[in-house]
């Protein structure tokens, strides 16, 4: 019983000691994704770049954007009927 009282009494700790983030809200995260975002233009089309970067590395992508002009003239290029 000792024991089992000594391990719940750590782990409590743990949980206080780490303190608790508040949760994000749907602006802060849209904010924190779009400073990440690039806009740019390739060829007379537009192009979304995300990149984010981390100590020893990073992630990103490109996509054509959805909202680029040439979808005025060729719907089919976002698989619509």
């Amino acid at each position: 019983m000792k024991h089992l009282t000594t391990i719940i009494a750590a782990v409590l700790c743990a949980v206080c000691l780490s303190g608790c983030d508040g949760q994000k809200t749907q602006e802060q995260i849209d904010t924190y994704m779009e400073s990440h975002i690039t806009e740019f233009n390739y060829k007379g089309h537009k192009f979304l770049l995300y990149k984010q970067t981390y100590a020893k590395g990073g992630v990103g992508g490109i996509t054509h954007d959805p909202d680029c002009p040439c979808h005025k003239y060729h719907p089919g290029l976002l698989n619509e009927k």
